[in-house]
């Protein structure tokens, strides 16, 4: 009897474990994020994330990416940071009705990265609740 109770919840265990699981997080680089990419636990500061579908609990999407130009002239942080924040405007980006917990986020090369060839801006939308969003902000 006991044994046959153990063996139960241990077949349970593992059936939620599993369920909980979700699919697999996949390591990427900062340097390799690409449009669309969602990530469980973000974090902006960090050299990667990890990436999931955007149907599975995630904190953040990366909705636009564009690249600053070839101008050896550092163009200056409030221009970089204007253009950056532009790409959260973009018209494909549908944010829900209530967006009382989500934050935009932009990022762009300081002026040591725009001397070591960084021309990438970002913006990013940011749960802050963590794992929260299931779904994709572009359409």
């Amino acid at each position: 009897m006991i044994t046959a109770l153990v063996a139960v919840g241990l077949v349970i265990w593992g059936i939620s474990a599993f369920a909980s699981a979700g699919r697999p997080k996949t390591a990427v680089e900062s340097t390799a994020y690409a449009k669309g990419d969602c990530f469980a636990d973000f974090d902006a500061a960090a050299n990667s994330g990890d990436k999931v579908t955007c149907t599975d609990p995630h904190s953040a999407q990366l909705v636009g990416v564009e690249n600053a130009g070839d101008a050896e002239a550092y163009p200056g942080r409030d221009a970089l940071e204007q253009r950056a924040s532009q790409l959260c405007k973009a018209p494909n980006i549908v944010l829900p009705g209530d967006t009382s917990n989500l934050k935009q986020r932009s990022a762009y090369p300081s002026q040591d990265g725009w001397k070591g060839g960084d021309r990438r801006m970002d913006c990013y939308i940011l749960s802050t609740n963590g794992n929260t969003l299931t779904a994709s902000f572009l359409h």
